[in-house]
């Protein structure tokens, strides 16, 4: 993905060598929005996992009142 960013915004500032500015202001956009994809993915793993564990700790406290009876 890295590699594939610089080429595309060569190819941009050549094509487009007068609208530097216009240029400049897309990729950054792409740029953003790549790193916070993983990030959202990274949260979304991690909430998850919290409902897992709160589904297990429900299942686990039945378990031991049924031991217990």
């Amino acid at each position: 993905m890295g590699e594939a960013a610089p080429k595309p915004k060569a190819s941009a500032r050549k094509k487009k060598g007068d609208s530097a500015s216009s240029t400049t202001h897309p990729t950054p956009t792409p740029t953003t929005t790549a790193e916070s994809a993983p990030r959202l993915t990274a949260s979304a793993k991690g909430k998850e996992s919290d409902d897992d564990s709160d589904e297990g700790s429900d299942k686990d406290s039945d378990e031991t009142v049924k031991s217990g009876a």
